[in-house]
């Protein structure tokens, strides 16, 4: 190219465009630099600037920026007023790539190595640091003469230039060293269509960009694709295949969003149209899972937990309130969860969808493990939720994780961040993801002589943390039947149906709104739409929750406690949303307190009709918690009665059917006591307090 300097020759040409470049455009930020050096020794440079300057020089940086970067770097010690005292190099950090030349990480290859490439990633792993040499100084064992020599990559001498033999040998103590840590990156979910499977691509950062980034993290990253030797399983490297790695020029995190979806303005006057529509609400809920019959109650929680409510809250204290909506589903076999989740993880934008049966915590959260990655160090890996940060993970088979498993979801549920401390290591995630987990009853299918929540196999601390919990259950009612019957071979007939005959299956077929139009308008709703609480909306909801502790404090239960207040405005935003309005209003509030009505109505209700939310967040509702003391007392009483100290389990049972305890029941809290180590059978027939009172 004419005017530029060819690969090989001297860069002072070069040096000098880079001179007169930085003084036209980024003095200031040079002289910052300076000022900050040596914590602060890179520069920030926009391609688009030097694009602007010089085209072609821009271009050759792009083509062959190797021969362009070391020159871009010298221009900046020239500039510095005491280059000579500069033990620390500088650095040009160029960015900036136009976005239609950014390629997807799964579709880098050999027609990009040795060119600048940017990289719209999400990091999923980072190594620990590793030192490199920067400058290396070399003595030969038998000539004595001492070489030094800038190390690019792999290009370590061995052959010493002045005796000609392979007799070199490192001086670590005069050699200097820089950081190097390698990340690996995958294309960003939202970047995927149709669930395409990614792969991930190492990333190499070098010295003052290292520890930039976490797992989980967003950013645009601008380096050059390099390759090294492949190993074999047995370590061997092979001849002809090779790994490619991005010797990373410049990291730029960037903000994660719920989407990066383009809209148009075309597009954005559309949902501006379809949020004036009074029905908007119902024509979401209704676009969810449209070939799935009925369960307009979960369509609509679905549709509120894709909307949000509204980010980034910070208390008076600095915390931060989770803006983000759990709903959990727990239904008879076949009555379509999976179905469920799965069109809510294809309508979001950045929707995980895994199976508990397959999913293990560090699969979940996050995780600090030896391995390949980091040569035997440690590497700290992202699991769904922390890549699933801006959107919605969906756990299928929630039931099947095990306990430990799910305790280390806490965490991520309510604050949303995932800590880790091992090995030394002490880490902290974000997880700013909804979860929306469908779970069987614990025995299979519900009992309907068993209260619901009393079914379900997930700890009550775990279930607290939804905001809302669906029981589906597979009831048998004829006409109900005759309605799923007929929707499913409709759906399955237009599925198949020739185009002379669409007409007739229109209406089956086609939701209130295509689901194209749907994730965008979801995504601009949450992206531009931030809903303020009104009074009129506060007082209902305080109302609400007055009136029922009210309930509570006559009926002796526990209805709602303040945890429900802060996921009643969590949905209410979430309506506002759907009406894209900036006001919380009545009507929202109307929305939130109807569906958590819901949600207690079929979960929270004891044998005596009371609504009593320990039923959920303790696992004992409080007519079982006084039967159980009630029966407690009795075998405390009988074995004070007995000489021999023990209670006739008989004897127990009378006691508590006399006390309006049915049999049956009085059998199964005797169990729950002996379960919780209260009580024990020293001999079959008898009982006895594994606990007594100081005398």
């Amino acid at each position: 190219m004419e005017g530029i300097d060819a690969p090989g020759q001297a860069g002072g040409g070069l040096e000098d465009r880079f001179v007169e470049f930085y003084n036209s455009y980024y003095m200031d930020a040079i002289n910052e630099m300076l000022v900050a050096y040596p914590q602060k020794r890179s520069l920030a440079v926009d391609i688009k600037d030097l694009e602007k300057f010089d085209s072609e020089l821009a271009n050759e940086l792009i083509a062959n920026p190797d021969a362009i970067i070391p020159s871009a770097n010298s221009a900046l010690l020239r500039l510095s007023p005491n280059p000579e005292s500069m033990e620390k190099q500088l650095y040009a950090r160029f960015f900036g790539i136009d976005q239609a030349l950014m390629p997807l990480v799964q579709d880098v290859g050999s027609d990009d190595i040795g060119r600048l490439l940017t990289l719209d990633a999400l990091v999923v792993k980072k190594s620990e640091i590793i030192p490199k040499v920067h400058v290396g100084v070399f003595k030969c064992q038998l000539c004595g003469a001492v070489t030094k020599v800038e190390i690019d990559r792999e290009n370590v001498p061995e052959v010493c230039p002045q005796c000609k033999r392979r007799a070199l040998k490192q001086v670590d103590e005069e050699s200097k060293f820089i950081n190097l840590q390698r990340i690996a990156i995958q294309d960003p979910l939202e970047r995927l269509k149709g669930n395409t499977p990614t792969w991930q691509l190492e990333v190499w950062l070098q010295d003052d960009i290292v520890n930039k980034t976490q797992p989980g993290d967003r950013a645009n990253i601008t380096g050059v694709l390099r390759i090294r030797p492949r190993r074999n399983i047995k370590g061997k490297q092979e001849k002809a295949q090779f790994t490619m790695f991005v010797d990373a020029v410049s990291l730029m995190p960037k903000q994660k969003e719920f989407t990066e979806l383009e809209i148009s303005q075309e597009e954005e006057k559309e949902i501006r149209e379809l949020g004036k529509d009074p029905l908007i609400f119902d024509k979401i809920a209704e676009s969810i899972a449209p070939s799935i019959y009925d369960y307009a109650e979960i369509k609509k929680a679905l549709a509120l937990q894709l909307l949000g409510g509204t980010p980034d809250k910070t208390l008076v204290d600095g915390s931060l309130v989770r803006s983000d909506i759990h709903v959990l589903l727990i239904g008879d076999p076949g009555s379509a969860k999976t179905r469920l989740l799965q069109s809510v993880a294809g309508i979001v934008p950045k929707g995980i969808y895994v199976s508990g049966k397959s999913t293990s915590s560090a699969g979940l959260t996050a995780a600090a493990e030896r391995d390949e990655f980091s040569e035997g160090g440690w590497t700290l890996k992202a699991g769904a939720l922390v890549l699933g940060s801006g959107g919605t993970v969906c756990i299928d088979e929630f039931s099947q994780i095990t306990d430990d498993d799910k305790s280390a979801m806490l965490e991520a549920m309510e604050s949303q961040t995932i800590s880790i401390a091992k090995a030394g290591i002490v880490a902290k995630f974000n997880a700013r993801t909804s979860i929306l987990a469908a779970a069987n009853p614990k025995y299979g299918r519900f009992d309907v002589n068993v209260l619901p929540a009393e079914q379900f196999d997930i700890p009550p601390t775990l279930l607290s943390r939804f905001d809302l919990i669906f029981p589906i259950r597979d009831m048998m009612d004829e006409e109900r039947d005759r309605n799923i019957a007929r929707h499913i071979l409709m759906q399955h007939a237009a599925a198949g149906a020739q185009i002379a005959d669409i007409k007739e299956y229109e209406q089956v077929q086609k939701p209130p709104i295509d689901i194209e139009m749907l994730r965008k308008y979801v995504a601009y709703a949450r992206r531009a739409v931030r809903p303020r609480l009104m009074e009129e909306a506060s007082d209902r909801i305080q109302g609400y929750y007055l009136e029922l502790r009210k309930l509570g404090m006559r009926s002796g239960a526990t209805p709602m406690t303040p945890r429900q207040i802060e996921g009643l405005v969590r949905l209410a935003e979430a309506s506002a949303k759907a009406r894209l309005s900036d006001k919380v209003e009545l009507k929202d509030a109307e929305v939130a307190i109807g569906l958590l009505n819901y949600m207690l109505q079929t979960l929270a209700v004891d044998r005596s009709g009371r609504v009593d939310i320990d039923i959920l967040t303790t696992g004992y509702s409080r007519e079982k918690v006084d039967r159980i003391n009630l029966i407690f007392g009795i075998v405390k009483k009988l074995e004070q009665e007995s000489k021999d100290t023990f209670a006739k389990y008989e004897s127990v049972i009378d006691e508590a059917e006399k006390a309006g305890v049915d049999r049956n029941s009085a059998k199964k809290y005797i169990d729950d006591l002996v379960k919780n180590g209260d009580v024990y059978t020293p001999r079959a027939g008898f009982l006895k307090l594994v606990r007594h009172e100081a005398e």
